[in-house]
């Protein structure tokens, strides 16, 4: 029998969204959400009951669900990373996501807590990571991302190699056959063209704001 039961760990943003993407795109039902005691504001999130983390073994055992981690990429992903690691010392199955809007091969090969939504498209003999998240983005052949990677829209070449816990923003850029170190932070725009070293950090130039008030514009 299929064990379809999900508690998704988190109570922002993202767990909303995964709740509706659960809900509306899989077979699976969530069924509580849950954060550490201390970070606990309500008893109910989305009319569903919060269960404090200390707790989840014994109202919600590994036997009768599973998991889902939802979190943002705080700290150079070490959050989600450290939440990951005690949900698996708990002993629970974490699902994945892809969605159904997601251009991806059978050959593709994922680890576990993996959300992948709309408007990705992965090329063939790609491999992820555990607790990757992917939005909106392109990546090429023969890629490689490590554990804890949070990558929103970017374009990522083929034959790259991305480390673990990067972060690469808005409409970044890589080219093929570059190598991504370890915890490194590809900001919005940034276009890399060669090896990023661990903990580097990439910016692009923001705008400017021009001096014109936008009524003397002429807008055509």
């Amino acid at each position: 029998m299929l064990m379809n039961k999900v508690v998704v760990f988190g109570t922002g943003i993202q767990a909303k969204l995964i709740h509706y993407l659960l809900t509306n795109d899989s077979d699976y039902e969530v069924v509580a959400f849950t954060v550490e005691s201390k970070y606990i504001t309500s008893l109910t999130f989305l009319d569903l009951p919060v269960i404090p983390f200390e707790e989840m073994t014994g109202k919600y055992p590994p036997s009768e669900c599973k998991m889902f981690l939802a979190l943002g990429a705080q700290n150079r992903n070490e959050l989600r990373e450290r939440v990951f690691i005690n949900i698996k010392d708990k002993g629970y199955e974490m699902i994945n996501y892809i969605s159904s809007k997601a251009q991806t091969w059978p050959d593709l090969v994922v680890g576990e807590n993996v959300f992948i939504l709309q408007a990705t498209s992965i090329e063939p003999f790609v491999g992820i990571g555990n607790n990757v998240v992917l939005i909106g983005s392109q990546i090429g052949q023969h890629v490689k991302i490590e554990d804890n990677c949070f990558i929103s829209t970017a374009t990522i070449g083929s034959d790259v190699y991305v480390g673990k816990n990067v972060f690469m923003g808005i409409n970044a850029m890589v080219n093929p056959y570059v190598r991504i170190g370890m915890k490194s932070i590809i900001g919005p725009g940034s276009i890399i063209t060669k090896d990023v070293e661990p903990y580097e950090v990439y910016t692009a130039h923001p705008s400017i704001k021009s001096d014109v008030d936008s009524r003397k514009l002429r807008i055509m």
